[in-house]
């Protein structure tokens, strides 16, 4: 019995270890287990990477990628409906206004034009402008019809037609002589009369033009008020040169000669044959002709003819002086030029009769210029002599004495009876000369004209 004991009890260090109930397990057992817990130990670690590799953040453009492949369906129907509703506003409201905004944006400066008058009612028109769009465009041809804008109802007096135009960036745009018919004189002539009196002048232009913008075409409203420098009443306007015909021509011409008339505007205007009256005070003197009138921008020498009503002046010399008292003492003569006629191909302009004829023209010629060419136009003319002239006007006295006479009759406007006062009041006092005095100063000065001639 305690040998048996003995033997149980004895400890084997190669015996199994207890089991969880108690037993002790083989090596085998101990072996297995402990391969067991080593292959759990080395899963754990390969699930433990995989959850690392796995946490790496995606960039935005895989994320998107990734969700668009998700939804692309989704995406695809919500586009289709989109187009559905957004092209026709896109080809029927938002092109359209587009392309509106760059029409109205256009300023159309007037660079330069012409207007010529051919008949009573035509004209020739030449305008260059200019368009600037930020895409390429084509125009077709255009009918733009000119009004004054601040008439209150709408009247167009001229319509003009733009050219088919390709338009990409700044590119100019050319009407060339292009005959117009006048569709309202009364318009007209309330636009041609500003173009007379004022240094701008305003072209308002209304019409629709077709655009095409590759295959899309569109159709836009032109509405535009263009301003543009004018004549400014021929500011500068004066006779430059005046020479007597004697004996006078068949047709009555006996003076010649050259006028400035300025034109400080951007617009050439033709007006034909243009007949001025000549005018000392209230008292008119003759009339000059300019023919093929045509007066670009800038100043412009014309020649003219006319006739001199010389058998009038000594009849009226006094009122005459009296006109001119204020110019002589500057020692100038004053000379006022008021429209007569515009005539092209022998037919009267009345769009531009009416205008002219109630505009005055003020020239201011000095005595001495006027006297040394009207002088030296006899020096050069051997056909006569200014005594004939003299004497064919003023029968056995002669002009400088009729001056005279009257010098010497006319009373001050103070009831003195003191001769009439020549020049400006000094701090002196008046200076007054008396006939003969006059008539010698004046016959020195004749001398030492002719001398230069």
């Amino acid at each position: 019995m305690a040998s048996r004991f003995q033997e149980q009890s004895h400890f084997e260090c190669d015996s199994p270890p207890a089991s969880v109930h108690g037993a002790r397990g083989n090596a085998d057992e101990r072996l297995s287990d402990t391969r067991g817990r080593n292959s759990d130990d080395a899963s754990s670690v390969d699930h433990v990477q995989e959850k690392t590799t796995a946490a790496v953040p995606l960039t935005k453009r895989q994320k998107v990628k990734r969700h668009c492949g998700r939804f692309k369906w989704w995406y695809a129907g919500a586009g289709l409906i989109i187009l559905i509703i957004l092209l026709p506003l896109l080809f029927t409201r938002i092109i359209p206004a587009i392309t509106q905004g760059i029409v109205d944006n256009q300023k159309l400066p007037i660079v330069r034009g012409t207007f010529q008058a051919l008949s009573p009612t035509q004209l020739s028109v030449s305008l260059e402008t200019e368009l600037d769009t930020p895409l390429p465009a084509d125009l077709d041809p255009t009918t733009l019809f000119v009004y004054n804008k601040d008439t209150p109802d709408y009247s167009p007096f001229i319509n003009i037609t733009l050219p088919k135009i390709h338009a990409n960036h700044k590119t100019p745009v050319m009407i060339t002589n292009q005959i117009v018919t006048v569709t309202n004189e009364t318009e007209l002539l309330r636009w041609f009369d500003r173009v007379f009196d004022l240094p701008n002048v305003e072209l308002s232009v209304k019409g629709k033009t077709t655009v095409h913008l590759g295959a899309l075409k569109m159709t836009s409203n032109i509405g535009k008020t263009i301003k543009t420098t004018s004549l400014n009443h021929l500011e500068g306007f004066g006779i430059t040169n005046l020479r007597l015909v004697f004996p006078p021509l068949e047709n009555g011409t006996n003076i010649r000669g050259t006028l400035n008339l300025p034109n400080a505007g951007a617009l050439t205007l033709g007006l034909g044959d243009l007949t001025l009256n000549l005018f000392s005070g209230d008292i008119k003197l003759g009339f000059v002709t300019i023919y093929d009138l045509v007066l670009p921008p800038g100043n412009n020498t014309r020649n003219f003819d006319g006739q001199l009503y010389l058998n009038e002046l000594v009849p009226n010399i006094g009122a005459i002086l009296d006109s001119q008292s204020a110019a002589l003492a500057d020692g100038n003569i004053e000379l006022r030029a008021v429209g007569n006629s515009t005539i092209v191909n022998g037919m009267h302009i009345g769009y531009v009769e009416q205008v002219l004829n109630k505009k005055s023209l003020v020239s201011t010629v000095p005595v001495i210029k006027l006297l040394s060419d009207v002088i030296s136009s006899f020096s050069s003319n051997g056909n006569a002599s200014l005594t004939d002239l003299l004497g064919d006007t003023l029968g056995n006295s002669t002009f400088i004495e009729g001056l005279l006479d009257h010098w010497n009759s006319t009373a001050n406007t103070n009831g003195t009876g003191l001769p009439l006062k020549l020049g400006r009041s000094t701090a002196y006092g008046s200076r007054t000369i008396n006939a003969p005095a006059t008539k010698s100063l004046l016959k020195m000065g004749l001398k030492l004209v002719l001398a230069k001639l």
